[in-house]
Parts: C-alpha cells; sequence; structure tokens
C-alpha cells in the first residue's frame, strides 16, 4: 500500500544527494504520481482560497473586482483549481520525465523511467506547494519563486546524476537540450513566418 512520507519533502530539499541515494532503491511510479497528486491538491486548495479571498496571480496579485463572491466565480475557481490543478500536475510530470528518460537514454544513461519519475516527484512536490504559496505574495514573491524554480534545476540535476550514473555535465544537457530544441524550433517557425509574409509586406 503507498503512503505519503512529508518527511521526505522537507530531507529532499535539504540534503538531496542522500536522500536521492537512500530512495533510489524504493521507486515506485505509483508512489511518485501519489506525491504529485496530493502536491497539486494542496497547490490548487491555497490558489483557490486566493480566488474565493478575491485575489489572483495574475497582474501581481492585482485584486479581482465586480463582485467576485456575489457571482459564485470565486467558489467555482476554488472547485476547479483543487480539480484541475492534480490533473495538470500529474501529466506534466509524466510527460516531462518521459521526455527527460529518451534524452538519458540518448546520452548514455543507465537507470529506468521508473527511477527517474519518483525521484524527480519527491523533490517537485514540496516545490510546487511552496511556488504556487510565494507566487501569492506581491512584487517579491515571483522573484523568489524563480530562485526556488532554479534551485529546482540543481536538484533535478543530482536526480538524474543518481539515477542514471552520470557527470554533472551530462545532467546538465539532459535537461538543458530539450529546452534548447524548443527554443530554436520556435525561432525557426518565427522566422518562416517572417520571410513568408515578406512579399506581402513589400
Amino acid at each position: 500500500m503507498c503512503k505519503i512520507d512529508f518527511k521526505l519533502w522537507k530531507e529532499v530539499l535539504v540534503n538531496p544527494v542522500k536522500t536521492f541515494k537512500k530512495q533510489e532503491k524504493k521507486s515506485d511510479l505509483t508512489l511518485g504520481a501519489l506525491n504529485i497528486l496530493i502536491a497539486g491538491v494542496v497547490a490548487g486548495f491555497f490558489y483557490g482560497l486566493l480566488i474565493m479571498s478575491g485575489f489572483s496571480t495574475a497582474g501581481y496579485m492585482q485584486g479581482l473586482r465586480a463582485g467576485i463572491m456575489g457571482t459564485g466565480v470565486g467558489v467555482m475557481g476554488f472547485v476547479l483549481s483543487i480539480v484541475t490543478f492534480p490533473i495538470v500536475y500529474l501529466v506534466s510530470w509524466f510527460i516531462t520525465s518521459g521526455i527527460l528518460y529518451l534524452f538519458a537514454v540518448v546520452l548514455g544513461g543507465k537507470g529506468t523511467f521508473t527511477k527517474q519519475s519518483y525521484l524527480i516527484a519527491l523533490y517537485q512536490s514540496p516545490l510546487i506547494v511552496i511556488q504556487t504559496i510565494l507566487l501569492s505574495i506581491p512584487i517579491i514573491g515571483p522573484i523568489i519563486s524563480l530562485l526556488v524554480g532554479i534551485y529546482g534545476l540543481y536538484l533535478l540535476t543530482l536526480a538524474l546524476k543518481q539515477v542514471h550514473k552520470v557527470s554533472t555535465g551530462k545532467a546538465i544537457a539532459i535537461w538543458l537540450l530539450p529546452g534548447v530544441i524548443v527554443i530554436a524550433l520556435l525561432i525557426i517557425v518565427a522566422l518562416a513566418l517572417v520571410i513568408s509574409m515578406m512579399p506581402l509586406m513589400a
């Protein structure tokens, strides 16, 4: 039976190397998914409360007006947040891990998809909650959240090193290359659109 150990959420942030090494042997895809789902529910609950209180992260927490509670939008937003957040985070976790695994294999990674996904879920779960809370803080919140996101890349690098038994450079390449490829494709598409429109602009 899968059981969430919330102490791991703290341990993986404070002592990631030791935690990853220990937890790798206990890797469980279902348990990883459960961690992400619970984090999504907590984040959705918190974000839902913000909506019901008349706030939104959009526009750096500008207060929503026009009787949000009276129209029932707040309650609807609260329910939708709790329902959609876990699903979105779960699907994102699974797809992202799949992409990373493909690049890991290409770069000589030795680990399994299950181990990789589980370790990613361990650190990603608490970060989901932390970043959701930070984004509710005006001005400084998004900045701190960005720093947390950068720390998340550091944790991802450590997790990939542990699972795939690769160097730090290769671990970074595993998550950096997909981003570079996406950016390159976007630039190519943008240039193609510009070139195709040039005759019309003449």
